[in-house]
């Protein structure tokens, strides 16, 4: 082949590359823009729902969480200043009581308690009768109904004055709407404690000392009472005393021998009533029934009902359960 032909042919080898180039040039550009795009897209969606679940977390960290009530000591020497700053915010707030007046609390009705058991007789010759007249005994102590009636009802006039039995201190002046309505509770140094109940009108706070014939407060039906009456309880530890076997009530005097009133048949008359209670202080679940209807039933708290019956407050009862009102 001559130089010429050879040239030539060698000119016609480079066009045909230069086509080819350029004609495959855009198809690999295409590709690679095709997969760029792509990656890009992965990469946007992958974003997307990053952002969603960052977003979903947000909204429930954002939910508004409903403020817990705020617990003050009442060792805490700025409980009152910080009270009236709750107060004015409106922020809900509780005084408690410290542990360590707890543990001494325990501690001293304990210490009572094994008093109260060791005492064989007791003098109660310097009572005084809650009120200041003669009147008859409504109601007296014992089971009622499906319930103990710790105390006596004494028929009174509305709005009349009564008076503390001994000198003590009040440990409880408060409302309870299912039972007693407004009542004081009187701590005496002697171990006896009093309870005077559906007042109308209560005249001491807890804390406040009192003397024999002091007023604790005025006669009424508040609670669960139809009609105005005095409910008058004697407790000495745990055992309640018939108010009766101490005061002549429709006379207006103490009883005869109440000098050395015997403890030992007080506490065995105790567990024989708590032993009578047992065949009576129990209520069957009706369909429907809740465990407010059923602590209105007993006369108590919906925690003492579920304390008693080993409940978690709120749950649903069972027809046919089975509940009691007391230990």
């Amino acid at each position: 082949m001559s130089f010429l032909g050879l040239h030539k042919w060698m000119g016609l080898f480079v066009a045909i590359i230069v086509a080819i180039s350029f004609t495959s040039a855009p198809a690999y550009a295409k590709t690679a823009t095709a997969k760029k795009s792509e990656k890009e897209t992965s990469a946007q969606t992958t974003k997307k729902k990053s952002d969603s679940k960052k977003s979903s977390k947000k909204s429930k960290k954002a939910k508004p969480k409903k403020p817990k009530k705020i617990k003050l000591s009442e060792d805490d020497p700025k409980a009152f200043t910080k009270a009236l700053l709750y107060d004015k915010q409106g922020v809900e707030y509780e005084i408690v009581e410290s542990k360590k007046k707890k543990r001494e609390r325990a501690k001293q009705q304990k210490k009572e308690e094994e008093a109260a058991r060791m005492v064989d007789s007791f003098d109660f010759s310097t009572i005084l009768p809650p009120i200041t007249h003669e009147a008859l005994i409504g109601s007296p102590y014992g089971i009622r109904s499906h319930r103990l009636h710790r105390g006596v009802d004494v028929n009174v006039i509305k709005d009349e004055p009564v008076v503390a039995a001994y000198p003590g201190e009040v440990t409880m002046s408060r409302y309870n709407k299912g039972g007693y309505g407004h009542y004081v509770l009187i701590k005496h140094p002697n171990g006896i404690e009093t309870l005077y109940a559906h007042l109308s009108k209560r005249l001491l706070k807890v804390g406040d000392k009192v003397f024999p014939g002091d007023i604790v407060g005025l006669a009424g039906n508040s609670g669960r009472s139809s009609a105005a009456h005095l409910h008058f309880e004697i407790r000495f530890g745990e055992v309640n005393i018939d108010p009766t076997t101490v005061i002549d009530f429709p006379h207006w005097s103490l009883k005869p021998g109440i000098d050395k009133f015997s403890m030992k048949k007080a506490r065995n008359d105790h567990r024989k009533i708590q032993a009578q209670l047992r065949n009576y202080n129990f209520y069957v679940v009706q369909a429907g029934d809740s465990q407010g209807d059923v602590a209105n039933w007993f006369n108590i708290s919906i925690e003492s009902l579920c304390r008693i019956n080993d409940l978690k407050p709120g749950a649903p009862l069972k027809a046919g359960q089975k509940l009691r009102g007391s230990k």
